[in-house]
């Protein structure tokens, strides 16, 4: 018969166990080295009702919420995830870390974010818990600003999180000198990808992706948010809903407006009203950036430092809708995707319009595509009197359906080599939002 305590501790294992789930996960684990029945009781491979009380009240998010209900029958290794999670925050909180150390915590950051559970209908404004502990981590321990992150900038761990974060950790003040330089640093580098016209080729297909596999470079992805994110705050204010959602619950899936109620077919939250910026470069700017033959320009950043320089940021607002295969006009010669392998994600296509604030209405064509790594890629084209005349490739930010959207690169849809390039942000809208465009023009 098992024993019904400890032996030193004359309480039932019960009490025991529900004054365990009260502990930091930290004394649980000292407590299970008191003695061998402590560490029985500890580490159960049979029963983890600890380490799954311990994991939900830290608090996380139950894995076992679908968007179906309460799911019991899953694969979910409790001990193993919430010990994870403990040491990441130890490494973030600690006064040295390795850089060995602060990338497996980036890992596990990321991995907590990317599991986050999808918005559900009813709930749109319940934050996610293991959201906020992320945050809360990253934003106390001001762990992404330490010494060896500015010399791992291009670690496609690192520049995923801070895709998904969005500068929204890198508020400095007036008089924080040294913050206003890693700003400054930053901006240079970022344009230096954007806006080099070699980062762009048919192996990447024009666009924020590794050449061959088609898996994004997160480090080009998140140059495009800091190129344009650094381009809003420099505009006159406007409307809030001009500008695009930021901060991991953005990222979240199906957390865009009317995802939560959008039509069964429309699994990406297409159809709908969208706005989208992109940002470009004097011509003869983007010219003499890339084809100068003046000393190191490209890499020091000097050229976006002199005071003839300018970049423009434009808002454009689209409604777009779902059209079959078929329906792709002739005229629209932009390779489309293969259809998806996954068949609750069959490749989309889609139409619509778009329009600016100096007019220039065209018509808009493309599709969006569930990608092996499960990541959503889209790709359109911009439409004048039947001639393609831009095309642009994006990829999702964070979960399908997500309010931070689409961040991409768009560039003539011909791909010549006289083709200018710039980054674009678009993301969805509520249907009943006034008009941004006609807001500004306005003066509201």
């Amino acid at each position: 018969m098992a024993p019904s305590n400890l032996g030193f501790l004359p309480i039932p294992l019960e009490i025991t166990e529900q004054a365990l789930i009260l502990c930091h996960p930290r004394d649980v684990a000292s407590f299970s080295q008191t003695c061998r029945k402590a560490r029985l009781l500890v580490y159960n491979k049979t029963d983890q009702y600890i380490w799954r009380q311990l994991f939900l009240f830290y608090p996380f998010d139950d894995p076992r919420k679908t968007q179906h209900g309460l799911c019991e029958d899953i694969d979910f290794d409790w001990m193993t995830e919430l010990q994870q999670r403990v040491y990441a925050e130890t490494v973030a909180r600690a006064a040295r870390s390795t850089p060995e150390e602060l990338l497996a915590a980036l890992q596990i950051f990321l991995h907590v974010v990317q599991s986050a559970p999808p918005v559900t209908r009813g709930s749109e404004r319940v934050p996610s818990p293991s959201l906020l502990w992320v945050m809360d981590v990253l934003e106390s321990t001001n762990m992404l600003q330490l010494p060896p992150f500015p010399h791992l900038h291009t670690c496609q761990t690192l520049a995923r999180l801070r895709s998904y974060l969005a500068l929204t950790l890198d508020d400095i003040d007036d008089e924080d000198g040294e913050g206003k330089q890693r700003m400054r640093s930053m901006r240079t580098r970022s344009r230096c990808q954007v806006y080099d016209l070699s980062n762009y080729n048919k192996d990447n297909d024009w666009g924020p992706f590794m050449p061959k596999s088609g898996e994004p470079d997160w480090f080009h992805v998140e140059c495009i948010m800091n190129v344009i994110s650094f381009n809003l705050a420099e505009l006159p204010g406007g409307p809030m809903d001009a500008r695009p959602p930021c901060g991991l619950e953005a990222t979240r899936a199906y957390s865009a407006p009317h995802a939560t109620t959008r039509s069964p077919r429309d699994w990406a939250g297409v159809e709908g009203n969208w706005r989208r910026f992109v940002s470009f470069m004097d011509y003869r700017d983007l010219h003499a950036f890339n084809f100068s033959t003046r000393g190191n320009r490209i890499r020091d950043g000097s050229f976006f430092e002199e005071a003839t320089f300018a970049e423009a940021t434009r808002l454009i607002e689209l409604k777009l809708h779902l059209i079959g295969p078929d329906a792709i006009p002739n005229y629209c010669t932009i390779d489309r995707f293969p259809d998806s392998e996954d068949t609750r994600y069959p490749t989309l296509h889609f139409s619509g319009s778009s329009w600016g604030i100096h007019g220039n209405e065209a018509t808009v064509v493309g599709s969006v595509y569930m990608a092996g790594d499960g990541v959503v890629r889209w790709r359109f084209a911009s439409v004048h009197e039947a001639h393609v005349q831009w095309s642009s490739e994006g990829v999702q930010i964070g979960g399908i359906a997500s309010a931070t959207g689409v961040v991409g690169s768009w560039t003539g849809a011909h791909h010549e080599h006289s083709d200018p390039v710039g980054p674009f942000w678009l993301w969805k809208v509520s249907d009943d939002y006034p008009s941004a465009i006609q807001a500004l023009l306005h003066g509201s």
